[in-house]
């Protein structure tokens, strides 16, 4: 990322990054050995430098804080999620978003859509939803396979 791209994403993620709420993620794996604040990050990086080279056009705010949150859902589904915690992560996620960081209906909309084509019924219909699912799918393959 360009030094310039890297601060602006910095001064669109801080507020989130930096928040003590958020750093609980930190304690969490996602996939093989990345934590689930690292996973997250990675789908937020992923997605503003796609919007960017793709000229896509989301915003770039709500993208940030979509992808940050995205799996905000503040416990370790190895062990405390139920075994459809695929389909209902997504909106506990949203609805801690919109609780601690007053997430707005398009990034909580974003967020409960990441996990298309897996929950077939909830299709992203945004440009932000798009990239967060995408972005989410390419960063969980890489982990899961080179990251273990």
């Amino acid at each position: 990322m360009k030094k310039e791209n890297e601060e602006y994403f910095e001064t669109l993620a801080d507020p989130i990054l930096n928040s003590p709420n958020y750093q609980i993620l930190k304690t969490f794996i996602q996939h093989g050995q990345v934590t689930t604040y690292d996973h997250c990050v990675r789908v937020a990086r992923t997605a503003f430098n796609l919007n960017r080279a793709l000229h896509a056009g989301a915003e770039e705010k709500e993208l940030v804080e979509a992808c940050l949150l995205h799996d905000y859902y503040l416990y370790d589904w190895h062990h405390s999620g139920d075994h459809l915690h695929g389909y209902h992560h997504p909106f506990i996620a949203a609805e801690n978003a919109s609780r601690d960081f007053q997430a707005d209906q398009l990034v909580q909309e974003a967020i409960r859509t990441h996990m298309w084509p897996l929950n077939i019924r909830r299709i992203p219909h945004s440009k932000t939803g798009w990239l967060l699912t995408l972005s989410d799918k390419i960063c969980s393959l890489d982990e899961t396979l080179l990251h273990r």
